[in-house]
């Protein structure tokens, strides 16, 4: 006897519980419950994120092109170098399977998205035991999932710094961000845990996304990445989520 395939169950997107921020000056504890639920605001979302490391190597650039539609349909392309480099990555996720092609080795995947914990979002945990189950997964230790998806990076690093409130900025082309510095966070590279380490992070103050997430050893930048454009709620159709790859891509399962 053959049994049925099993499908995925995708999250519902609810409604937020806390929709607006009452102030631009929010307590830090607010601003973070917020942000938990940043990507319960939008219905679709177009991004590109702008990042630019100082490295042994100099300066290094990567663009990642982000569409995300609600419930499970999303697509990351980070590039790197110039056009002619073909040096590019693709992620695209239906909300039951992820397929990945890089272009510079010529190989493609497609696997099942990871299955969560069992219980890790029971509400009868401490909240510092559950972990946020996003809506729309995205690629996992990604700046397009950090910026989405901020509940991690809020819990796990900027409240293991002093944050202080800095005041607002236009980001991604005129949208209003709350600026915070984050002084000393902790981290799990040596390099960079040191006293003189801090983050400067923006965040949309209409949805919680983050828009900016700069890195600082004292007076020197030593990464800067950027919400560049941004567009909520606009239409995006079934083709954007295909993946086109080239006939002699070697394909994993």
């Amino acid at each position: 006897m053959h049994e049925a395939p099993t499908t995925t169950q995708l999250p519902a997107l609810r409604a937020p519980d806390q929709p607006t921020l009452t102030t631009n000056e929010p307590e830090i504890k607010d601003l973070f419950r917020f942000m938990a639920e940043a990507e319960l605001r939008v219905e679709t979302l177009r991004m590109r994120i702008v990042d630019r490391r100082t490295t042994t190597h100099g300066e290094e650039t990567e663009t990642h092109e982000v569409w995300l539609r609600h419930p499970g349909r999303a697509k990351v392309i980070s590039t790197r170098g110039l056009p002619l480099d073909r040096d590019f990555d693709v992620w695209v996720s239906d909300g039951e399977n992820v397929q990945t092609y890089d272009a510079r080795s010529n190989l493609a995947t497609k696997r099942r998205v990871p299955t969560r914990p069992v219980g890790a979002t029971d509400p009868a945990l401490p909240p510092f035991a559950q972990i946020y189950l996003p809506v729309t997964t995205l690629p996992a230790e990604t700046l397009a999932e950090m910026f989405v998806h901020p509940n991690g990076f809020c819990r796990n690093v900027l409240a293991t710094g002093v944050v202080t409130q800095r005041g607002t900025q236009e980001l991604a082309g005129g949208r209003e961000a709350l600026l915070l510095r984050c002084d000393h966070p902790r981290t799990s590279h040596v390099l960079t845990d040191r006293p003189d380490h801090w983050l400067e992070v923006g965040i949309d103050l209409q949805t919680g996304i983050v828009l900016l997430l700069a890195e600082h050893i004292g007076e020197q930048l030593t990464r800067h990445a950027e919400v560049v454009t941004m567009a909520i709620d606009e239409p995006i159709v079934d083709d954007v989520f295909l993946v086109h790859i080239s006939s002699d891509a070697r394909v994993l399962y």
